[in-house]
């Protein structure tokens, strides 16, 4: 069974879909079976990003993948609502009330992965999985993450009123996700297009990336379930002793490293971080990933 809730109408690439929830605001697609995964993107990406490994993993979930507020189809937050990765996570909760689930697996890549704890702080997770998760930095964001993001956002926007169609070559794919990719001039096409044209047309990007860079993720010690923190072994943006601090996270999280991978692993490796979702989100084998944090 595929589902799609769109806010602006669903993508023509989906298969046959059933109705959803008529009140859901924001836009997800959902399909498999299985205990039900939640999948959260990075900023500027949208739920396309998880096209590499849903297939994979719809095999043992039900995936659902959102776009977070302000980005893909979904619209910004509500007037006089805020944007940090907690607000956005009190949003995919709302989404939850509306589907009637109560707890879900929830996983997440860079700032999603972020808003994946968040969503583990207020209690409706059952596992936790940040995948190169942003906000494990001192106080607020590193100064070189704040003008790459704005860097990468320029170029975009120019990229996709110039050539709405590339990054065609293997060398512009390659040079558009050089610091993203762990092996950027190996991507495929379609992936790095859409991440292209999404980080270009995403309405709130300006608001939800202010948010997160004033702030740090705290106050780990609240989530209660199994949580798995995973880094690229090339992941060239969340920076080893500058973005990737420990001391917020809770006592029982597994850290693994994603040999070859850079700061979206879904990319780079689809087949291994699908594995990684489904050990991470079963607790009779998360706790056997990696090694202790602390």
């Amino acid at each position: 069974m595929t589902t799609s809730s769109s806010a602006t109408g669903s993508s023509p690439s989906q298969k046959p879909q059933q109705a959803a929830p008529a009140r859901a605001r924001l836009a997800y697609d959902r399909t498999g079976r299985g205990e039900p995964l939640v999948l959260l993107h990075g900023q500027g990406f949208s739920r396309r990003c998880w096209d590499p490994i849903v297939d994979a993993l719809a095999v043992d979930r039900d995936v659902i993948a959102v776009d977070l507020p302000g980005h893909g189809d979904s619209p910004r937050q509500p007037k006089g609502t805020g944007s940090a990765p907690h607000d956005l996570a009190v949003a995919v909760s709302e989404l939850l009330d509306e589907l009637n689930l109560p707890t879900v697996h929830v996983a997440g890549n860079s700032s999603g992965g972020w808003v994946a704890l968040e969503l583990g702080r207020l209690q409706r997770a059952r596992t936790v999985t940040a995948l190169d998760p942003a906000g494990l930095w001192r106080k607020s964001a590193p100064r070189h993450i704040r003008v790459a993001m704005r860097q990468v956002r320029l170029t975009a926007k120019i990229t996709r009123r110039v050539a709405p169609n590339a990054p065609r070559t293997r060398l512009s794919r390659g040079l558009a996700f050089m610091q993203a990719s762990g092996h950027p001039f190996s991507l495929p096409y379609e992936p790095v297009k859409t991440a292209v044209h999404d980080m270009a047309a995403a309405p709130g990007f300006r608001e939800t990336l202010r948010a997160l860079e004033k702030r740090q993720f705290e106050d780990g010690a609240a989530i209660t379930v199994p949580v798995t923190v995973a880094f690229g072994s090339r992941d060239r943006v969340l920076l080893p002793g500058v973005a990737r601090r420990r001391d917020q996270l809770p006592d029982q999280t597994r850290w693994v490293t994603l040999t070859g991978c850079g700061h979206v692993p879904m990319f780079d490796d689809p087949a291994a971080t699908a594995d990684l979702l489904l050990h991470a989100s079963n607790p009779a084998t998360a706790s056997t990933l990696g090694e202790p944090v602390r």
